[in-house]
């Protein structure tokens, strides 16, 4: 065993993991989870892959993975010849395109300055057609004024309704107005309560995000597959530690809390939720699948 095997064995212990949990967590086969503790990268197709594999391991036991990558590279496989057979192949794949494929780069330009033409026609057009539309709106409901104008009646026929029947119509339509008012204040108290998430900043595989309009919170992750999670108070105690199965939700009132801590193995599986609105995640989940996200709340 590598010295670097020693300390991932020894991580997932203290935490409490076993491998069975951290290949949930990763998504790695379990048998190349035994291949990096046991130091023996043979069984592990390419280098690529082991360094890729080591850095979403320590990301899911807590250890900061560019702090072992340099502390441990004796141990760890380099990529450099992985990456020149790439480009050697991206090279030779070049060399042989075909000749109507050389001819259809050089026709491309042409036919996207066409079909820009042809897209600026079109709006232009629209314009015009709406405009002419909203013209004829405006004739249409001159004329109808006009025309009810013309049938108006007179002050003093009998068709007008009595004094009385004025004052309970002016009354009924005063009270329409309050009723009116009342709805629209609601719908603004309601509109000032709504939740907003907004990203704060990233560094390395954390990830800060600041929620305000509510007086209220409550934190709901749901997992559309395995993933672990842990969850941290603004004192730092555990409120949630341990893999949530597909389906499963995790429901916590964090009203009280200052601020919370996220930590998730495989982010991908993992959609979190407060008051209802999606948190969207700032780092790619299928680029940095093991993450630590910090919310912290406004009242």
């Amino acid at each position: 065993m590598t010295e670097l095997a020693i300390r991932l064995k020894e991580a997932r212990e203290e935490k409490g993991m076993s491998l069975d949990e951290l290949q949930a967590a990763t998504k790695i086969q379990k048998r190349y989870l035994t291949a990096l503790e046991e130091g023996n990268y043979d069984v592990i197709p390419g280098n690529f892959y082991v360094r890729a594999f080591i850095k979403q391991y320590a990301e899911a036991v807590g250890l900061d993975s560019d702090q072992l990558f340099e502390e441990y590279k004796k141990d760890i496989p380099n990529t450099y010849h992985d990456d020149v057979s790439e480009k050697i192949s991206g090279l030779a794949m070049q060399r042989e395109l075909p000749k109507s494929a050389s001819k259809a780069a050089e026709w491309l330009p042409t036919v996207l300055v066409v079909i820009g033409v042809i897209i600026v026609i079109a709006i232009i057009y629209a314009i015009i057609q709406l405009g002419m539309s909203k013209s004829g709106q405006t004739d249409g409901d001159k004329a109808v004024t006009q025309s009810e104008s013309k049938y108006e009646i007179p002050k003093d026929s009998a068709l007008k309704n009595d004094g009385n029947t004025n004052d309970e119509a002016q009354s009924d339509s005063k009270k329409d107005k309050k009723d009116t008012k009342a709805s629209e204040q609601k719908k603004k108290e309601k509109s000032s309560e709504k939740t907003e998430i907004k990203a704060a900043g990233t560094e390395g595989s954390a990830s800060s995000y600041n929620v305000s309009g509510a007086d209220k919170y409550k934190l709901e992750l749901i997992a559309s597959d395995s993933a672990w999670i842990r969850v941290r108070d603004d004192s730092g105690d555990s409120l949630k530690e341990g893999t949530l199965q597909k389906g499963e939700t995790f429901k916590k009132d964090v009203t009280d809390q200052k601020q919370i801590e996220i930590r998730t193995g495989y982010a991908p599986n993992l959609k979190i939720k407060i008051n209802g609105e999606v948190l969207s995640y700032e780092l790619n989940p299928h680029d940095v699948m093991a993450q630590t996200i910090t919310i912290k709340m406004k009242k």
